[in-house]
């Protein structure tokens, strides 16, 4: 009998779109920043604050946001989020003073992201997916490279019609196309179909035989977490800690990446197009990263990751315009394969300890610290500029970060195998 679609291959696709969209807001600031800067002549810290309200608003809805997930599931959450994101970009196009970027790109489309990012995207496709659940995860967070690689087309469209057209257009689309995608057909669970995880089936009784494919009754053996469980449980504050450094760590790159190389002389267009072979670099990277983590494990690949990241940082604090042509490939080389394993192998990692009915509510608590350090970097790194006329502070911090990271992240896995051996 010929197998029937596999709907969850839908539902990667969505989350990747939605993923894009994420990529695309958070490296895009880093053009906008530029323009902001020459627009209005605020102090870098002072523009920084914009992301930084912003990340302190994803911070706030990310549990809520998973509240409403597992009660509402994806079909609702997800349109409201990506609407949200939308519609504070094109009031942000008209904003002239500081508040109004705060109300729109800050809390309104912080609110969206909220919705869309890490936590939806991580509880829907660990309900889709068991066996190959990094893979899949992979496969989605392939958009967030996607979305860093049309950087220079915004900067293209800054420099042509100004950045306010720019945010107007970015909004417009979204508006127009992931809303009414994720409406249609986002989905909760595979059983609300009437199929099973990762495509399998089960045969009826006098149709099996020793070819048959089946799915055991205790295929996907795990422990439904109580909060009190995850809330005295040690991977909970390991994984709460790590998300700080990873909020910290991406947003002092993707928001101070550009204006760290213009400030070495470099131009703008030539600055974020680095920032786009980054994301090009990410492409690939997280589908092979997914791969590798659910076939050789999590602490093997994300310990390999790490290595490529601090060595690509390291290298980026170098950059210059008379830099040698390998020095830029082989930061985009170290960073963008190194950071791309953080979104599958973080997310795996959260949901083979806590998969079960309060994953997302579970992830959106963890994902608090995420929104508080992509604040703090994004604040910190303009105030090292402003303070020093460099950014080799904000650079060293990035570097803190990632060590921190695969700590926290290896510290849960000695956790899983030695306490929770059924987990997977």
């Amino acid at each position: 009998m010929r197998r029937p679609f596999f709907y969850g291959y839908v539902i990667v696709a969505l989350c990747f779109l939605n993923v894009m969209l994420v990529g695309t807001f958070m490296a895009a600031f880093s053009v906008f920043n530029v323009a902001l800067l020459e627009t209005f002549r605020w102090p870098r810290a002072t523009t920084a604050t914009i992301a930084s309200v912003n990340g302190i608003t994803y911070s706030a809805m990310a549990p809520v946001a998973g509240w409403f997930y597992d009660r509402l599931g994806p079909r609702v959450l997800m349109p409201l989020g990506c609407g949200l994101v939308g519609v504070g970009l094109v009031l942000s196009s008209g904003s002239s003073s500081l508040w109004q970027f705060y109300l729109g790109y800050g809390l309104l489309a912080g609110f969206g992201l909220g919705c869309i990012d890490f936590v939806g995207t991580t509880a829907v496709i660990s309900h889709w997916f068991r066996r190959r659940r990094a893979t899949a995860i992979g496969f989605a967070a392939m958009g967030l490279g996607l979305g860093i690689v049309v950087v220079p087309l915004v900067q293209l469209l800054i420099s042509g019609y100004g950045w306010r057209t720019a945010m107007l257009l970015f909004g417009a689309a979204v508006l127009g196309s992931l809303v009414p995608l994720n409406a249609l057909f986002q989905r909760r669970r595979p059983e609300d179909i009437g199929q099973l995880p990762d495509g399998d089936r089960v045969e009826e009784p006098e149709a099996r035989g020793p070819a048959a494919e089946t799915v055991p009754m205790r295929a996907f053996p795990h422990r439904e977490w109580t909060f009190r469980d995850v809330l005295s449980s040690f991977p909970f504050w390991a994984i709460f800690l790590g998300h700080l450094g990873v909020g910290t760590g991406t947003s002092l790159m993707y928001t101070h990446a550009v204006a760290h190389l213009v400030h070495t002389g470099m131009g703008k267009l030539g600055a974020a197009s680095v920032l786009s072979l980054v994301g090009m670099a990410r492409i690939p990277g997280t589908a092979i990263w997914g791969f590798v983590s659910d076939r050789l494990g999590r602490e093997r690949a994300f310990g390999v990751s790490t290595l490529m990241m601090l060595s690509g940082i390291g290298l980026f604090m170098l950059l210059g315009p008379a830099a040698p042509r390998w020095w830029f490939a082989a930061f985009v080389f170290l960073y963008g394969l190194g950071h791309s394993a953080s979104h599958p192998i973080y997310s795996a990692t959260i949901a083979d300890i806590f998969w079960g009915r309060n994953i997302a509510t579970i992830v959106g608590m963890l994902e608090i610290t995420f929104g508080l350090g992509f604040a703090t970097g994004t604040w910190f790194g303009g105030f090292a500029y402003d303070v020093t006329g460099s950014y080799r502070y904000a650079w060293l911090l990035a570097l803190f970060c990632a060590a921190l990271v695969y700590v926290c992240i290896h510290g849960s896995l000695i956790w899983k195998r030695r306490f929770r051996p059924e987990l997977g």
